[in-house]
């Protein structure tokens, strides 16, 4: 599974259902499934900016969390090159 579709599966868990089913829509818009003014006349925006704000977030210990996992990975690669020499 790709960072994308791990940060999307873990992001989904912290919505309320209205703001699933936002971020349901936003993706669909922002894939070109939909076009936007379906998407604006679909959307609540009331939901958005709350919803923005968690994405934001959600985003920064997506990728805070990949870092680590890459730094774990370089070490274990590393430690394994230097039991090789």
């Amino acid at each position: 599974m790709g960072f994308r579709e791990r940060w999307t599966k873990e992001f989904t868990k912290m919505l309320t259902d209205d703001e699933r089913k936002a971020f349901s829509l936003w993706l669909e818009f922002s894939q070109g499934k939909i076009s936007e003014s379906d998407f604006q006349s679909k959307m609540d925006l009331s939901i958005m900016p709350k919803m923005l704000g968690k994405m934001s977030a959600a985003r920064m210990n997506a990728l805070e969390d990949e870092v680590d996992r890459l730094r774990k990975r370089v070490a274990s690669l590393e430690d394994g090159a230097s039991k090789k020499r």
